[in-house]
């Protein structure tokens, strides 16, 4: 497998197939509990392995195109801005579970986001958390050397 073969990506110019790359039982399955569980199966069904429409509104176009990539069930998930076009209630979800969720279950996340979410790292640690303007993201903690001042002594895996 290549080493772009690990990245599943969403850019802020992407672009919604109407098909499943590769239209495998765990694709369909994937595709399908994603379509659901973002909020999309009373706009778009899946047919097949063929999405029903995609002259979705920009709001909706995002989340089909999260399902795209989810769907190609690789191991690292790359968006970019992907919250930028979501309404603050969908961006909370996005953030304080859809994000959990996947890390959850074993997804690496890279996240570009321009939501005021800032992350300090010094030597792979989180030093500093911080998201000023509450868009879903219920945390502001200060982690000093990779400490949680909560967790005496405990390392916190970056988390992003």
């Amino acid at each position: 497998m290549s080493y772009r073969q690990l990245f599943a990506t969403v850019f802020t110019d992407y672009f919604l197939f109407e098909n499943l790359p590769h239209p495998d039982e765990r694709t369909l399955a994937l595709a399908a509990y994603w379509g659901e569980r973002l909020g999309l199966t009373h706009k778009v069904r899946l047919e097949q392995s063929r999405f029903s429409t995609t002259d979705l509104s920009t709001g909706q176009r995002g989340p089909l195109a999260l399902v795209q990539a989810l769907a190609e069930h690789r191991p690292v998930l790359m968006l970019d801005e992907w919250a930028a076009d979501q309404d603050p209630v969908f961006r909370r979800v996005f953030y304080t579970e859809i994000l959990p969720e996947l890390k959850a279950a074993g997804r690496t996340l890279i996240v570009i986001s321009h939501d005021d979410h800032i992350i300090h790292l010094d030597e792979g640690r989180i030093i500093n958390d911080s998201h000023p303007t509450g868009t879903g993201q219920e945390r502001h903690a200060t982690r000093a050397q990779g400490h949680h001042p909560s967790e005496k002594g405990t390392m916190v895996p970056p988390v992003i």
